[in-house]
């Protein structure tokens, strides 16, 4: 989502910077200049260049009180469709990187689902319908994290899988091979609840559903980010020790070891 104090800059700026606004002021500073140029007259000059920002302001109160957060919608809007772009380049780049890193498909097939839900809940919660008001909007705040965690999820098994191919024996990488397994079934699991979790937004949607069911899906999402923040915990150490594994130096047999 857009930051609201990056809005109030751009709207300020945008409301500035339009023409109305401007002409007084360049026109008062023009004048300043001339008055200047032509007889030296710094009073008169002075009153030219404070007449002219003054106007300026004013048309700047005007237009920021006519405008009706009109200009604030337009900048929302602009700017989330900007980051909506950016998110769905850095998707885009996982998929293929989820593509051509082995011949395992499960990663890829799964984002591609996780991205198609997404999409899906976006489209059910903007229409218009009886699932509304606060719950609604924690249900989607929910599965947005669920959904980012998820991605978060998918990056870790590219790197489970570099780690993987960077050990020597295979008793170092079978405890790596086994957490990338487990990591692929949670990303499953998670992705077949927000499949649940939509369809229980349609039946509400289509009035099929009862309000405490919105109550028993947040309960439910809830047990789901308890459980990935678990799961990555519990990753990353399994990394940061498997790339100290690389990371060290092989040491010489010692004497013992070779007697």
């Amino acid at each position: 989502m857009p930051d609201e104090r990056t809005v109030r800059k751009k709207v300020i700026v945008r409301m500035l910077g339009h023409p109305v606004v401007l002409a007084p002021f360049i026109a008062g500073a023009t004048a300043g200049t001339a008055i200047l140029a032509a007889s030296a007259r710094m009073g008169m000059a002075a009153f030219a260049f404070v007449a002219g920002t003054l106007c300026s302001m004013g048309m700047f109160v005007t237009r920021l009180v006519a405008d009706d957060g009109q200009t604030a919608r337009q900048v929302w809007d602009e700017l989330e469709s900007e980051n909506r772009n950016s998110r769905q380049a850095a998707l885009d780049d996982l998929d293929r990187r989820l593509s051509t890193a082995d011949r395992d498909p499960r990663p890829e097939t799964a984002l591609r689902d996780l991205r198609a839900l997404i999409t899906a809940f976006e489209q059910v919660s903007a229409g218009d319908s009886a699932v509304h008001g606060i719950t609604i909007v924690e249900v989607r705040s929910k599965v947005q994290q669920i959904f980012q965690q998820s991605v978060h999820s998918l990056e870790q098994t590219l790197k489970l899988g570099e780690i993987a191919q960077r050990l020597m024996t295979p008793a170092a990488r079978a405890p790596i091979l086994e957490e990338r397994e487990r990591l692929i079934a949670d990303i499953e699991a998670g992705t077949r609840q927000l499949g649940s979790t939509l369809a229980a937004l349609q039946r509400l949607a289509d009035g099929g559903g009862s309000n405490s069911e919105l109550g028993r899906l947040r309960i439910e999402l809830d047990r789901s980010l308890d459980l990935a923040a678990t799961v990555d915990a519990r990753l990353q150490a399994l990394l940061d020790q498997s790339n100290a594994t690389v990371a060290a130096p092989s040491k010489p047999p010692t004497l013992e070891q070779k007697g």
